[in-house]
């Protein structure tokens, strides 16, 4: 009787792993399903407070959909309420296109951290766009690539920097995705002082 019941044990064991594998396995296509195909790079959690003021400098857009950057603007103003920040201004010098900004973009960014300074702002967010759009084929699936710089504007110290990139599916749409990864990114931020 005991050679049957150390039989049998090993059987309902293996059962119950192979259970666990198949839920574990069933949980993780569902999640990679949900979420489409995502990187992410991020620096170590900072600290900001949301009683300062904060400048959106330019976000270049590197993408190919020629108002990426400006949407990309808004979604970071909006997350930025949503945690607490109460004074954003963006950089937006009323001035045409020159060939200089668009070939040295750089030149740009620190016409705006030169800005941000003299007017007084602690805090700068700035950023580039490698992709913002939907791919090409049946499924037209969304895709957006973005990077963020927070910047101590008094001293000019990159405070936190981090990159993702996601992939969504045929069902999904550009700004629900982009948002989704404007979010994800500043959940590396830790906002102090916020009003919730």
């Amino acid at each position: 009787m005991q050679t049957i019941v150390s039989r049998c044990s090993p059987q309902r064991s293996s059962g119950g792993v192979r259970l666990r594998h198949v839920l574990l396995c069933a949980l993780a296509l569902v999640w990679v399903t949900l979420t489409g195909c995502s990187t992410l790079t991020s620096t170590s959690v900072v600290t900001a407070d949301a009683s300062e003021s904060w400048a959106l400098l330019p976000v270049i857009n590197l993408s190919e959909n020629p108002q990426a950057d400006r949407q990309a603007r808004n979604l970071l103003e909006t997350r930025l309420r949503t945690r607490g920040v109460r004074e954003i201004a963006a950089y937006a010098p009323l001035q045409a296109v020159s060939l200089r900004t668009l070939l040295d973009p750089d030149s740009q960014q620190q016409d705006a951290l030169q800005w941000a300074r003299q007017s007084g702002y602690r805090y700068a967010l700035s950023g580039t766009i490698n992709e913002w759009n939907y791919r090409a084929g049946a499924d037209k699936e969304p895709v957006v690539g973005i990077n963020l710089k927070l910047m101590d504007v008094p001293t000019g110290d990159v405070l936190w920097q981090a990159s993702a990139a996601r992939t969504g599916w045929g069902f999904s749409n550009l700004p629900a995705l982009a948002d989704a990864v404007i979010a994800q990114l500043l959940e590396s931020v830790e906002f102090d002082n916020a009003s919730r």
